[in-house]
């Protein structure tokens, strides 16, 4: 799951990259432009620095702008998610939980290991979730989740869960229950 984040986080510092070079660089070529019109008056350069200059300043602008509301919706929103192809570990056994899982689409499978043998727990699909009771204990994965399919998962960091819990307790009263009857071996949502 890390290396999937990490691999997100690196493709979007790429494209936020090149995002700001490239208004860097028309930003720099209207600079250019009025620089050649204050050195160069000519009717050539006055057309273009009384046409192109405030658009290309205009089209850099705007890119700066779009660029910190993405960012800034980004940093503020509720959930993330992510991209799994089939057979990929979410998360291991044993691993510190920082957030839960909600199913979007495809399907994954629940492993627990006993004396060097995995088994399988359960199957859970869209529509379902997991990851919870790592965070209602304050304790590590009890179980080892692998996708089976290709599968999008969202993605609900521990504080945001703690919190919906607090503010909504109909939600934690059906998550109390789903774990009760996990924990019975039934199954649950």
């Amino acid at each position: 799951m890390k290396k999937n984040m990490a691999r997100t986080n690196m493709s979007d510092a790429a494209a936020t990259r090149w995002f700001i070079v490239s208004s860097q660089l028309l930003a720099l070529a209207g600079l250019a432009l009025g620089l050649q019109f204050v050195v160069n008056t000519t009717g050539g350069t006055l057309f273009l620095f009384s046409s192109i200059g405030p658009l290309l300043v205009m089209v850099s602008s705007a890119m700066v702008l779009g660029l910190g509301i993405v960012r800034l919706r980004r940093r503020h929103s509720l959930f993330q998610v992510a991209a799994f192809e089939p057979g990929q570990i979410v998360f291991k056994e044993g691993e510190a939980g920082d957030c839960m899982y909600f199913i979007q689409s495809g399907t994954v499978e629940v492993l627990r290991s006993e004396k060097g043998t995995e088994s399988v727990v359960a199957r859970l699909c869209s529509g379902q979730y997991f990851g919870e009771m790592a965070l209602l204990a304050s304790q590590p994965r009890n179980a080892t989740v692998r996708t089976l399919t290709a599968t999008k998962l969202v993605l609900l960091g521990k504080q945001n869960f703690l919190t919906m819990l607090r503010v909504m307790p109909s939600t934690r009263e059906d998550i109390l229950k789903t774990v009760q009857e996990r924990a019975m071996g039934q199954p649950g949502p």
